[in-house]
């Protein structure tokens, strides 16, 4: 192995026994073997960091380093440090990667001589697997194509809220000088958020990027029930505080280049909305449940979705009693039962007596999906999907802090 003339790729672990050994196994068998394998045990106390030594025991490319609980941004942060391929992946320790990924991103990378080469993504959750490709088309771009096709949406591919890039780090390759600045001003006490502070930046100071037009890189969804936990609103608002302001700055220093500023407050939105408990000011207050007008306080709502957003919006009105939750709808009900979520299947709606259908989805193809879904089973103006223009007003928009003349 010539010094440097290989990828790198850094996995954070941290307590993920029961995942880490799908992931190594994906990464240790790759048709391309040239790697150099680093990782970064962030203070587990589970023995995933156990399994990790036994990984390096047996592959002479795998090393591992220990360290206290820092954090995902800084366990990224030394496993870069120590890294020596001229080429940079991440894989997160609980997600897992097509046998031929690096093979493929890395040959796009050198043939067609690029600073970034990205692909789609399978997300998973529990046995339902869905294919998601980036946004913007695949194919090669350079820097006059970045300018003209790809930073125009690059964050907000027009609609509210569809990606034109993902943030994520974990489905790029990058050349080394194109991530390792920006990933070393990411600070360090962001908890979300923090692959978009990398790439974004990293994204609008590069010459030229390939994208995959094929998923290969496998994001696990894991239908862990939130409704039992406890949530801090102080802490919520100040890591939104922390990502709005240390982003936001550092995409000014590239306004010359493209300016995201628009993108990047929408983008905001996108994360806020779903959890406008802890951060909207005065959300109790209102008479309708935000962002859905036409719901009004005390309906009784059959809840459709039950992802993070569904699932916090769930322990809300549970709480709160603003509204009366006859029923929780999702397509993975079977799995989201196992985790003792109360979750029905959609087909099931029809059996409740309810005001209002609430589609708690912050996608817009998902949102639109569900709405000609739900076209068969209920009456069209029982069905609400998130009012985006509401969500952009500026009284929105001061509620969440995100007003030129407010603080969060």
């Amino acid at each position: 192995m010539q010094q440097g003339d290989y990828i790198s790729i850094i996995i954070p672990v941290y307590n993920i026994r029961q995942y880490i050994v799908q992931c190594l196994e994906s990464v240790v068998n790759q048709t391309y073997s040239n790697l150099e394998i680093i990782l970064v045990d962030d203070g587990s106390t589970d023995g995933s960091g156990d399994i990790c030594d036994q990984y390096a025991m047996s592959d002479r490319r795998i090393k591992v380093i220990h360290k206290s609980n820092e954090g995902l941004v800084r366990a990224r942060k030394t496993g870069l440090e120590k890294s020596t391929g001229r080429f940079i992946a991440y894989v997160d320790g609980d997600d897992w990667i097509e046998t031929n990924m690096m093979e493929k991103l890395h040959t796009a990378l050198v043939r067609e001589q690029v600073s970034i080469a990205m692909c789609g993504r399978y997300e998973d959750t529990g046995n339902v697997s869905r294919a998601v490709c980036q946004g913007i088309g695949g194919g090669r771009y350079d820097k006059r194509g970045l300018l003209e096709k790809v930073y125009p949406r690059m964050i907000v591919n027009g609609a509210f809220f569809e990606w034109g890039i993902f943030p994520g780090v974990w489905d790029k390759l990058f050349r080394r000088e194109c991530l390792e600045p920006f990933q070393m001003a990411v600070d360090d006490a962001l908890v979300m958020g923090e692959d978009a502070a990398c790439t974004y930046p990293a994204l609008l100071n590069v010459d030229s990027i390939y994208i995959l037009h094929e998923c290969l890189y496998h994001y696990r969804q894991n239908a862990v029930s939130i409704v039992h936990q406890g949530m801090d609103c102080d802490s919520e608002r100040q890591s939104f505080m922390l990502l709005h302001n240390t982003v936001r700055a550092s995409l000014e220093k590239y306004k010359d280049i493209y300016d995201l500023t628009s993108q990047w407050e929408e983008y905001l939105l996108f994360l806020m909305v779903p959890r406008a408990d802890a951060l909207y000011k005065d959300m109790g207050k209102l008479d309708y449940l935000f962002p859905f007008p036409e719901v009004k306080r005390g309906s009784r709502i059959v809840l459709y979705g039950l992802g993070t957003y569904g699932q916090r919006l769930y322990k809300y009105l549970e709480k709160t009693h603003f509204c009366k939750v006859v029923a929780c709808a999702d397509r993975n009900y079977a799995e989201l039962s196992k985790q003792g979520l109360p979750a029905v299947p959609p087909e099931k709606i029809t059996q409740y007596d309810y005001d209002s259908i609430v589609v708690a989805s912050s996608f817009a193809e998902s949102r639109n999906e569900i709405y000609n879904f739900l076209e068969r089973l209920a009456p069209s103006e029982k069905v609400h999907l998130m009012d985006v223009s509401l969500i952009k007003s500026r009284e929105s928009l001061k509620a969440f802090g995100l007003a030129s003349d407010m603080n969060m």
